[in-house]
């Protein structure tokens, strides 16, 4: 009897032992989206009370199990992952809270842009990457920098220990990171070549850990030797390279055949049920969740049998806590500028902290996104470094500037004879201010234009900017019309303004911007009164000479230049006009004598675009315009009407004249409704209506006169499908205008229909 008890307590005390040293690693794969799977089997074993002591993981892999080593319960993942912000930053789409519309390129004609650097070497802007790494550099610094700091940067010291893998592509060989800071590692590890930039740590080039090592268990085994290790595989039956689809094509060119291998007799494979799932879908996650949930509890007995040992939920719960409370908090106090000189580092400097005083991580968010804006920042990739000593962190961020000479060429090719070319240029200087020098011709049979700016940026607790420029415009409206030809007879209408000021602006917020500007100005038009001309008759001609100024307010979330279907867009913009205008009678003209007069007014515009519902693949947009003036009648009814506001809702609409859409004092608004049938695919529906509060009639005799109050009202309506390419939307628009002849006209465009503003717009 005593043998038989000696020999149980022998057993029971060996189990016992076993179960005690048992060490558990958790080993996960990459592949893309489909890695929000080993969230679910995260879930599992904690619930179930399974220990995870190691984990290894790669691309997917890494930001799961960076997630999780840095403190976050497998709630808290999901969450995040699942949130907004995260689909953002998946997706390379800037939160419109961030966009900085004071440093925006004006929208013009430009499909691509070929960069010149000081070396003359000529390449194309064929970026590196799919997406704007902005908001995965931002957010994995955020996320991550606080739990590096605790852990001392030793990847053993985290909540549990951790490695994570990247490629070394020069060396052809994985990168293992053990310590350092967590965000660069796990940013290193998840850089999928054309989709996400490249890192650059100690001197190597870094790539997407999967393309030597996407599933880490060798890792696991040499650095820490786990009892058990539970593998975690999403990438069985990755996407075969098919001919639509560049992704599944590069990802089978790079990524190394590997096959999925645990050492041990014991350790076990959890393979979740994601074959459908693409590798970058990032729209069912919780699926994608449930999935790794699933087959990690079909697997559950089998677990329990191996692992002996378990830990509590409440006890990783209250040992997690006990981590993240060691946390110093994030507070910025220096920040170093690596990658440029050192009055460039100036700039960046007063442009992330103006004050020199200790930031907040929120106010240094805006900030770094502000730069991120800057037309002379290429890249910058921020790191917090936890300085014990002063209780704070410093920022290193490495600059790669952008090259100071580009050209942007566009245009739009149409159906209609409105097809422009468009060439640009851009040159940035940049030291302790940026100066930009920037020039842009567009030419056609509607529309030709030459424009120069020379724009100086100040950054400061208030950044401030001025501009001097010289622009001139000439829109000819019998050339671009259907119905004659340009060697039959001679121009009709044909607008034509010169005009060179200066601007001066600051930003109203992110979204915003307020400027004053004042120019001088010469706007001359040509035209007939009449029909009946032939090719030797001369046109009227009626020049208006001044000054003007205005004070203007824009705001623009738009996501698009043209045919957008997110955001909003309002504008105030009040314009004083002082000047001369002199009226010369053509050949036609009873009139003989040249008429001088003076001319003095002021307008108040104000525009509000809002696509303000969305309702599944149906989104829902309203415009409102209203234009309030004095400005006198000109010498004609003709030349009244062209220099008159009008309301030009439509794309198609911007390049016609519609007399009887011109007023001085007027109301226009409307409704559209957008299907989205993909994301780069849209079906729409616009219907507007324009109230002149007193429209310009012709009196009888070739004189402007103002018909009675609101006895008048005429509509515009469109039905359009876009798709919005890489380079430019191609478009196909069936137009309706209230008018007397040619009410409904079809247009196929490709390129943006796009011109320089005019002297009083």
């Amino acid at each position: 009897m005593f043998r038989l008890k000696t020999v149980i307590l022998i057993i029971t005390f060996l189990v016992a032992a076993k179960s005690h040293a048992q060490k558990v690693g958790l080993v996960l794969s990459g592949g893309g989206a489909r890695g929000f799977a080993h969230i679910g089997v995260i879930k599992a074993l904690e619930e179930n009370g399974i220990p995870i002591d190691y984990i290894t993981g790669t691309s997917a892999g890494a930001i799961v199990g960076g997630m999780y080593v840095s403190g976050d319960s497998p709630d808290q993942m999901a969450n995040i992952v699942k949130s907004d912000d995260f689909k953002d930053w998946a997706t390379g789409n800037l939160n419109e809270d961030l966009n900085y519309y004071f440093k925006e390129k004006p929208w013009d004609a430009s499909w691509v842009t070929v960069k010149l650097s000081y070396d003359s070497t000529l390449h194309m802007n064929l970026n590196g990457s799919l997406i704007n790494s902005a908001q995965v550099d931002f957010s994995l610094m955020a996320n991550h920098s606080a739990a590096s700091a605790s852990a001392d940067y030793d990847f053993n010291n985290l909540f549990v220990p951790f490695r994570c893998v990247a490629a070394d592509i020069k060396n052809k060989r994985p990168v293992v990171f053990n310590c350092g800071d967590l965000g660069q590692a796990i940013r290193s590890s998840i850089a999928y070549p054309l989709y996400l930039s490249p890192m650059t740590a100690d001197n190597q080039l870094l790539y997407d850990g999967g393309i030597y090592n996407n599933f880490p268990s060798d890792v696991m085994l040499t650095d820490f030797d786990p009892d058990i290790m539970i593998g975690v595989s999403v990438s069985q039956g990755s996407d075969a390279p098919y001919e639509e689809n560049m992704f599944s094509q590069l990802r089978n060119m790079i990524v190394q055949s590997q096959h999925v291998v645990l050492p041990g007799a014991n350790d076990i494979l959890i393979q979740p049920n994601v074959e459908d799932i693409g590798v970058f879908d990032f729209n069912n996650i919780q699926a994608l969740i449930d999935s790794g949930y699933n087959a990690a509890m079909a697997r559950m007995e089998q677990i329990k049998s191996v692992i002996a040992r378990r830990v509590s939920p409440e006890e990783t719960n209250e040992r997690r806590l006990d981590f993240i409370r060691k946390f110093p908090p994030l507070i910025i106090d220096s920040i170093i500028v690596t990658g440029v000189n050192a009055s460039q580092a100036k700039y960046i400097l007063t442009i992330l902290n103006p004050l020199k005083q200790p930031l907040q991580l929120r106010q240094l968010k805006f900030r770094y996104f502000r730069l991120m804006a800057d037309e002379n920042i290429r890249y910058a990739f921020p790191k917090l470094v936890y300085k014990p000593e002063k209780k704070m962190y410093d920022m290193e961020i490495y600059i790669r500037p952008e090259s100071n000479l580009r050209i942007d060429v566009g245009g739009n090719f149409s159906s209609r004879p409105i097809s422009e070319g468009f060439i640009g240029f851009r040159y940035n200087a940049l030291a302790r201010q940026s100066l930009g020098i920037k020039g842009n011709v567009y030419f056609g049979k509607l529309y030709n234009s030459g424009q120069l700016r020379l724009r100086l940026d100040i950054p400061g607790a208030v950044d401030f900017y001025i501009e001097p420029h010289a622009t001139i415009n000439r829109m000819d409206y019998y050339k671009s019309s259907n119905a004659f030809t340009e060697d039959v007879r001679p121009a009709y209408l044909l607008k034509t303004d010169k005009y060179a000021g200066i601007e001066m602006g600051v930003p109203a917020r992110n979204k915003g911007v307020v400027s004053v500007a004042g120019a001088l100005f010469k706007a001359r038009d040509k035209y007939y009164q009449t029909r009946s001309f032939t090719k030797d008759d001369q046109a009227d001609e009626t020049t208006l000479e001044g000054i003007t100024s205005s004070l203007n307010f824009e705001r623009n979330t738009l996501n698009r230049r043209m045919y957008a279907s997110k955001g909003s867009y309002m504008l105030i913009r009040t314009r004083y006009v002082k000047g001369t205008e002199l009226t010369n009678p053509g050949s036609l003209n009873a009139d003989t004598v040249n008429i001088r007069r003076h001319m003095e007014w002021w307008q108040v515009k104000l525009a509000y675009d809002n696509y303000f519902a969305r309702i599944g693949s149906f989104r829902f947009g309203f415009y409102a315009e209203t234009n309030f003036s004095n400005q006198p009648f000109s010498q004609n009814y003709t030349a009244t009407t062209l220099q008159a506001p009008g309301f030009f809702p439509t794309q198609e609409s911007r390049t016609l004249f519609l007399e009887n859409f011109h007023a001085h004092n007027y109301f226009g608004t409307g409704l559209k409704t957008i299907y989205s049938l993909r994301s780069n695919i849209d079906f729409r529906l616009e219907g507007y209506i324009f109230q002149p509060f007193q429209e310009i009639l012709d009196n009888g005799y070739g004189q402007a006169k103002y018909g009675d109050a609101l006895s008048a009202r005429y509509y515009i309506a469109c039905l359009s499908g876009v798709y919005h390419s890489p380079v430019g939307p191609f478009a196909i628009t069936l137009n309706y205008y209230d008018r007397k002849s040619k009410s409904f006209t079809l247009l196929f465009h490709f390129g943006y229909i796009l011109f320089n503003r005019s002297a009083l717009d």
